[in-house]
């Protein structure tokens, strides 16, 4: 696969009375003038803390100003959040109007942009109001990268690293490279493969009901983490989605050591290799019981039992395994040793 930037300008040549840009002040800046046509836009609040019901009554109402109708062309031009948010917002609007998403971030492009995952954070719990639509076109630009700030390309990497470990250890093994070398390069194949491994699961199990929940291995602590930061500091001051997500991965790589058969060997490896960010990271991991709300409610949970999706070994995972709360707290304290 290509960079894609060639194939969007022409797009939104062909389509400029009809595209009206979702984008925040850092894509409106750095990203837009890429696009190589004027055209409307509406601006939205850069951040998490935003991704609500509210920004998309702000949306809609912006696209009945702009008379928008079904043959509008909504196309979201930002990160994870943004293009989640805006794909729910243009599958709603009248009932669905086409959506094009071009992911600015490394995160939202091996991520947000495929599997057709759409929806706003509801009552402090993530992405609790959404929908399954997929967007009628995706173009991955690795030219808009070259604007983002490091702690963006480290949220990249995480979800990177964690398709390497659910689904393939060369993989893996590639994108951990840039862990410990910060002037690497990006190969940009890396990106195309991460996306193929997604994508993968998703044409297998577009609902979400059964494989695709691999996907999921470092999200169900790794969101509760993330929820409890966002709801006890200011957005700037929370810890990253990405950084959420590798202590996710460290506390459920534990748990798959001590349940699905991971060695320690490769438990010590993954450890080494996200043990950094955990070390970043100002705010105390918190105990068991205040991330219970957010772990309760996870969205995979069946039976009223919390469930995870673990790793056997690096490139081989499963799904739907039962924890009990008191293994949870010990993958807890095991991450907690390592700060």
């Amino acid at each position: 696969m290509k960079n894609q930037l060639p194939r969007l300008q022409s797009f939104v040549e062909q389509n400029t009375s009809n595209i009206i840009v979702l984008a925040d002040r850092h894509t409106l800046r750095d990203c837009y003038p890429l696009l190589g046509s004027e055209v409307r836009y509406i601006l939205i609040p850069y951040g998490e803390i935003y991704k609500n019901l509210n920004s998309c009554e702000y949306i809609w109402k912006k696209l009945v100003e702009f008379g928008a109708t079904r043959n509008t062309i909504l196309l979201c031009l930002g990160g994870g959040v943004l293009c989640d948010m805006g794909a729910f917002a243009g599958a709603c609007y009248q009932r669905g109007i086409r959506v094009v998403l071009v992911p600015t971030s490394l995160l939202a492009m091996v991520d947000a942009s495929t599997g057709g995952k759409t929806g706003v954070n509801f009552l402090h719990f993530k992405n609790y109001i959404g929908l399954f639509s997929e967007a009628d076109e995706v173009f991955v630009c690795p030219v808009f990268l070259e604007t983002l700030p490091s702690i963006e390309m480290t949220n990249g990497f995480v979800e990177m690293l964690k398709h390497g470990l659910i689904a393939d250890a060369k993989h893996y093994h590639n994108v951990k490279e840039f862990f410990s070398e910060d002037d690497k390069a990006l190969d940009y194949q890396l990106i195309y493969d991460s996306i193929a491994i997604k994508k993968r699961f998703v044409d297998q199990d577009f609902r979400d009901i059964g494989l695709r929940k691999r996907l999921n291995f470092g999200h169900t602590v790794g969101h509760a983490l993330e929820a409890h930061s966002l709801f006890i500091n200011d957005e700037n001051e929370s810890i990253s989605h990405g950084t959420a997500v590798a202590l996710g991965i460290i506390v459920e790589s534990f748990i798959s050591h001590q349940e699905s058969g991971l060695s320690a060997d490769e438990l010590n490896q993954i450890t080494q290799v996200l043990q950094p960010l955990a070390l970043g990271v100002k705010e105390e991991i918190p105990k068991l019981e205040v991330l219970m709300p957010y772990l309760l409610k996870d969205k995979k949970n069946e039976n009223k039992k919390i469930s995870f999706s673990l790793i056997k070994a690096i490139g081989e995972s499963e799904h739907n395994r039962e924890i009990s709360v008191g293994l949870i707290a010990d993958g807890l304290a095991y991450l907690r040793k390592l700060k």
